[in-house]
């Protein structure tokens, strides 16, 4: 490496100080001795000063080559730009992405390895570049090559000197695939939702209509069955009061599959409630049973449903308790919440029951006649104001010696 010049500054005194020795060669030894000493230290510090020099160099060096390390094998394409779109300079991840070797993409429009309908996107992001100077964006599809297939690229673009501009080019396929997978999704998801809404539209006529025809048949079934009742003796009566019981749970199915649908449907709008009123209420419609309840003034967060929820469950334990079976009712509060609990002094519900009860078409007891409609409409009027209920044995550790149903109510 050849060494750079010395200052000339350091030249021209070097020169002068030459000058001056022709000029004093006839001077006292002792003046010719400073001389030579001056012209030693001026010469010490031209070697220092040609050392820093060969040092910056060297530095300059090595960052360029760094820099040059930096460009060329960075993750992202690099590429440099003229105005009308023609490659002046890439690193290899640019090269990689457009398919071709670096030294033979010098001079080639970048337009080139676009697909066609990107190219009027990239032109305008080109203008807007080289007008504002500041940095702008686009996304534009590379041309398939014989290593990959059809690339999407983000395009983050600023001026440069000269009327160039400097881009890198992101490859964002993989979001691009994403994006296009989730729009994908979304169409089939928008589709499924029209098909169910259809069904279910199609499924509530069909259930309006058998609900309206069932109820009218229910209707006429019942009277001739009174009739019968009325009439008949022996075992013909004993049949008749059986078909009346039948008819009777079918009406109850088809009430509890209406107030299904008129949770579903209905807007939760919940409001205080007096709760002692709604117990005595449903107690009143079971004049032949035993039950005892105390009295509790308070009142829920609930809605005109409520009423249904201790028509199932006192129901249901005069219905499996047996001829002999007691239902207690309790009310109480535990800090905001009230809790009620239907007890009933019947046969229990085995543990391994007691897990499905609350189950559509699940029946209640194993011994029973049901649908196991009643306590799943239990349940969802239950959670629909913000309760939770849950069963017990009426005697812990005895479940064969009777069944609570416990649940929690918000206070007004």
């Amino acid at each position: 490496m050849q060494n750079p010049d010395p200052d000339p500054d350091l030249r021209q005194r070097a020169e002068e100080e030459a000058r001056k020795r022709e000029r004093t060669a006839h001077l006292p030894e002792q003046d010719v001795r400073r001389l030579c000493n001056e012209l030693e230290v001026h010469q010490v510090e031209l070697e220092l000063q040609n050392e820093a020099l060969r040092e910056l160099q060297h530095n300059l060096q090595i960052s360029e080559e760094k820099y040059r390390d930096l460009y060329d094998f960075a993750p992202i394409g690099y590429i440099t730009l003229n105005a009308d779109g023609q490659i002046r300079e890439t690193n290899l991840m640019a090269a990689s992405l457009l398919g071709e070797p670096r030294a033979s993409l010098v001079n080639q429009r970048f337009q080139y390895f676009l697909e066609r309908e990107s190219i009027p996107d990239f032109i305008a992001f080109r203008d807007r570049v080289l007008a504002a100077g500041g940095k702008e964006t686009v996304v534009v599809r590379l041309r398939a090559t014989r290593e990959h297939e059809s690339t999407w690229v983000l395009v983050e673009g600023k001026a440069a000197e000269g009327q160039t501009f400097r881009a890198a080019l992101i490859d964002i396929t993989g979001r691009k695939q994403a994006e296009e997978a989730l729009m994908r999704r979304t169409d089939d998801l928008v589709r499924l939702n029209r098909e169910v809404e259809a069904a279910r539209n199609e499924a509530h006529l069909y259930l309006d209509i058998m609900t309206h025809d069932v109820r009218n048949a229910n209707s006429v079934s019942g009277m001739y069955a009174d009739l019968l009742i009325d009439l008949a003796t022996g075992d013909l009566r004993t049949y008749a009061e059986k078909l009346h019981d039948s008819i009777e749970r079918s009406s109850e199915i088809l009430k509890t599959v209406a107030t299904i649908r008129r949770t579903q449907q209905e807007t939760v709008c919940l409001v205080p409630v007096n709760l002692d009123a709604v117990i005595r209420t449903e107690i009143g419609t079971f004049p032949q049973a035993s039950i005892r309840y105390q009295g509790y003034p308070v009142k829920v967060l609930a809605d005109g449903l409520l009423s249904t929820v201790f028509n199932n469950l006192i129901g249901n334990a005069v219905k499996f308790g047996g001829p002999d079976v007691v239902v207690t009712v309790r009310v109480g509060e535990q800090d905001s919440e009230v809790l009620v609990s239907v007890e009933d002094t019947g046969p229990g519900i085995p543990d391994e029951v007691k897990e499905k009860l609350f189950i559509r078409f699940e029946r209640g007891k194993a011994h029973g006649k049901g649908e196991g409609l009643g306590l799943y409409l239990v349940r969802i009027l239950i959670q629909r104001y913000g309760g939770r209920i849950w069963i017990e044995d009426r005697v812990p550790g005895h479940p064969d010696r009777g069944t609570a149903f416990r649940f929690a109510l918000k206070k007004a």
